[in-house]
């Protein structure tokens, strides 16, 4: 790892990190007012874009099979950072106002955005400042009477109003290196890192949140012990031993309460070292009974650099030590039959790219995750953030006024692109074969619980391609299919349905450029 950044820093930016850049070959998968509402993003300026060349269409061969069969899919999302959140958008921009507010109109607004129009149905919440000083000397009980909750229970709020637009899972992560507020936690030393004295101590800490959850009517499906519990230069928050311990102890208290919550291991900031604290796991048998997903980070072979994306995944070559962890990790979850999440990840600092070249490298990094991976769920860092130039890593952009009050908020292309994927992918949908004789010509295709059939493909050269469809062992063949295209200056395009016959079609796709396709 050839980057490290304080841990201050990294919970300012939502706890992200930056990885080592790997090597790469060509590994073989196996298997309303007052905000906008119209459907293109907003036109910034941006620094670069790449220019398509003017050459004439080359043929490649797209082939779809419904018989091989991959992923059960959950669904996207990304974390929630609550409008109110005092001082945060001011560090990560000093022109911001400290304080910031929203009306719950505006709230709502934002909800309908995330998990209506762009059909989100995940949100990671990170209760904290609940409890800045342990208020009983027992560690294994606690005395919620002398919580604070009301940051919390801005996020609950949240949570409650976007559950009619669509949000489904919204769960928990927990950290241990946010200033002052779990302190008490950590050893006198450090920043970050969990005295292990205090096991007990953060098992009562992440419970009271727990039941507060279940206790305004919200009760969490899913939660994580720690956030990047690898990242705590030069080791660990947490040891993976001391994690083990930490989780039985867990989830026998929620068992206790009645709680069916599941835990999620291990968040971890690079998939190589989650895979550590997900074999110790799974290896305890009293352990792996608690356990509802594996997860991670990619902050690791250069996934946090669109650049490295643009020349490796674009062209089907991902990082070799990315898809070989990937796989470990992918069949891993298959032995315990466990979901496979990726929970997290940013540019984090400014690139010179255009919008779209930078979403475009994230969407070779999302085909990477599903076809490599297998995951069921693909998180974005930020629900909504302010916009910031050349980082792109939110789905919605707020704006306010000097005075702290929102102003607006629309889709970013971020938010626009990864809609090529999240509106159409229902939760549910199973991923099935999809293979393209060009490997610059990315292509995932699902089945949904509809049984109507997508395809997404991403035309990662500077030329048109004409895409010779050919669909087979499908329950149902399409007669027709809509499309929704996206290129640069150009987004969320609806074009003409083309008509299927003999179940092979033939269409023209632009340069640089991503559709998706929708049986009917």
């Amino acid at each position: 790892m050839n980057k490290v950044i304080s841990l201050f820093v990294l919970f300012s930016f939502l706890l992200a990190g930056c990885g080592a850049k790997e090597g790469t070959s060509s590994p073989q998968p196996t298997s309303a007012q007052p905000h906008s509402t119209s459907t293109q993003p907003a036109v910034h300026s941006s620094p670069v874009a790449l220019t398509p060349e003017a050459h004439t269409s080359s043929s490649v061969e797209i082939k779809v099979d419904g018989s091989i069969r991959y992923q059960t899919f959950d669904g996207f999302g990304g974390t929630l950072t609550i409008l109110e959140d005092e001082g945060i958008y001011n560090r990560h921009d000093p022109t911001q106002p400290a304080k910031t507010t929203a009306t719950n109109d505006q709230r709502k607004g934002i909800a309908e955005l995330l998990f209506q129009k762009l059909g989100l149905t995940r949100a990671r919440v990170f209760p904290y400042n609940f409890e800045p000083a342990n208020n009983n000397p027992d560690l294994s009980t606690f005395n919620v009477s002398t919580f604070d909750w009301s940051y919390v229970d801005s996020l609950v709020n949240f949570v409650d109003l976007s559950r009619p637009y669509g949000l489904k899972n919204w769960w928990a992560s927990f950290a241990l290196d946010t200033g002052y507020q779990q302190a008490w936690l950590r050893k006198s030393d450090s920043t970050c890192a969990l005295d292990p004295a205090k096991i007990d101590g953060d098992v009562e800490w992440i419970l009271a949140a727990v039941l507060h959850f279940r206790d305004q009517g919200l009760e969490l499906p899913y939660l994580t012990i720690n956030n990047e519990p690898d990242l705590c230069p030069p080791g660990f928050k947490i040891e993976i031993s001391d994690y083990v311990t930490i989780l039985k102890r867990l989830g026998g208290r929620l068992r206790a309460e009645g709680l069916s919550t599941k835990i999620v291991v291990s968040d971890g900031w690079i998939p190589q070292n989650a895979l550590l604290y997900m074999q110790a796991v799974l290896a305890d048998p009293e352990a792996r009974g608690y356990v509802g997903a594996l997860a991670y980070h990619s902050y690791a072979d250069g996934y946090d650099d669109p650049g490295m994306l643009l020349n490796s995944s674009a062209k089907g070559q991902p990082p070799h030590a990315a898809v070989e962890t990937r796989q470990k990790i992918r069949d891993l979850a298959a032995q315990y039959n466990l979901p496979v999440w990726m929970t997290e990840v940013c540019y984090c600092f400014r690139k010179d790219l255009s919008d779209f070249e930078l979403v475009r490298g994230r969407l070779n990094h999302l085909d990477d995750e599903l076809i490599y991976g297998n995951v069921s769920a693909f998180d974005a860092m930020n629900l909504f953030f302010i916009r910031r130039e050349g980082i792109d890593d939110e789905l919605v952009e707020v704006y306010f006024h000097p005075d702290g009050s929102l102003d607006r908020y629309e889709i970013s292309t971020y938010g626009y692109l990864v809609g090529h994927y999240s509106r159409f992918i229902l939760p549910g949908s199973i991923r099935l074969e999809a293979s393209s004789s060009d490997p610059s010509l990315r292509v995932v295709a699902f089945e949904r619980p509809d049984g109507k059939l997508v395809i997404v493909a991403i035309n990662n050269e500077p030329s048109p391609v004409t895409a010779n469809i050919t669909l087979s062992g499908l329950d149902k063949s399409p007669s027709s299919m809509s499309i929704l295209a996206s290129r640069e200056g150009a987004i969320w395009e609806s074009l003409a349905d083309i008509s299927i016959s003999n179940s092979e079609v033939s269409m023209e796709l632009q340069p640089l450029s991503v559709i998706t396709l929708l049986g009917k």
